[in-house]
């Protein structure tokens, strides 16, 4: 059987369907240069999936790590952001092949760059392109996490607001809907650095395809927060926990169920 087919995408198709007020002056929550201009972004991932085969269940598992030098400039009214990828490392377990090593371009890893608005990601400029038949398994990708939408206003602690994500695969085979909410919880101190929390709590839904019939479909939740350092301009820490059910099917053997959960780390070094 060939392996399952990409499950993330670092060229990232994204449409946020909320348009955001004008920001206040004083806003806290709105992405700025931070000083120093280059920061050190650390993301890891590990995710697990579970296959209820008629032999009984199947197990894949995987995890990475990325590490960027990530310098901001101003453009504008935004930010340009350049995510230069300084250090990868995965692993890959699955029945048939057993546990092995990534490499970049196995995995698709590279470095990006993106343009920022005051409150979202505008534009991607620039990412590495996974290969088709890429075996790192990871439902998002990390340069998701690391620039989160923000409210267009100030708000206060209990405020909410929504972002509707989308993410295709750079070959197609992938499509991801996550409709996420965003919940100011309040100040806390990190190293003696003032962070504002923020809760994150998304519904997805999830279709994977190939071109020999396999496809996968899931839905689920995410649930994590990020820790908005107010001096910095940027979320200083970041987690979120996914867990996704459904179907995997292969032609001529029908649908098997599909459980999967994933967790998501980003955190800054200034």
């Amino acid at each position: 059987m060939r392996r399952l087919p990409v499950l993330a995408a670092a060229v990232l198709l994204v449409a946020a369907f909320t348009v955001p007020g004008p920001v206040s002056d004083g806003q806290q929550l709105a992405y700025r240069v931070p000083s120093p201009a280059t920061v050190t972004h650390v993301a890891t991932d590990t995710t697990r999936l579970t296959i209820t085969t008629a032999m009984g269940p199947m197990e894949i598992a995987g995890g990475s790590s990325f590490t960027f030098a990530t310098t901001f400039t101003a453009e504008g009214d935004g930010v340009r952001v350049a995510g230069a990828l300084t250090a990868f490392s995965a692993q890959f377990n699955d029945p048939m092949s057993g546990t092995r090593s990534l490499n970049e371009a196995q995995a698709g890893a590279g470095s990006f760059e993106v343009v920022l608005g005051r409150v979202e990601a505008t534009e991607v400029v620039t990412g590495a392109t996974r290969p088709s038949n890429d075996d790192l398994p990871i439902f998002a990708d990390p340069v998701e996490l690391m620039f989160p939408r923000l409210p267009g206003a100030e708000v206060q602690p209990g405020d909410s607001w929504g972002d509707t994500v989308l993410t295709k695969a750079a070959g197609g085979e992938m499509d991801r809907e996550v409709v996420y909410t965003y919940t100011l919880v309040g100040e806390t101190v990190v190293d003696g650095r003032t962070h504002l929390r923020v809760d994150i709590a998304g519904d997805v839904q999830l279709t994977i395809g190939d071109e020999m019939g396999m496809s996968q479909s899931l839905t689920g939740t995410e649930t994590g927060f990020f820790l908005w350092d107010v001096e910095m301009g940027l979320p200083a820490r970041a987690e979120v926990a996914r867990a996704y059910s459904g179907e995997f099917t292969v032609p001529g053997q029908g649908a098997m169920k599909v459980d999967a959960t994933a967790t998501t780390r980003i955190r800054v070094d200034s």
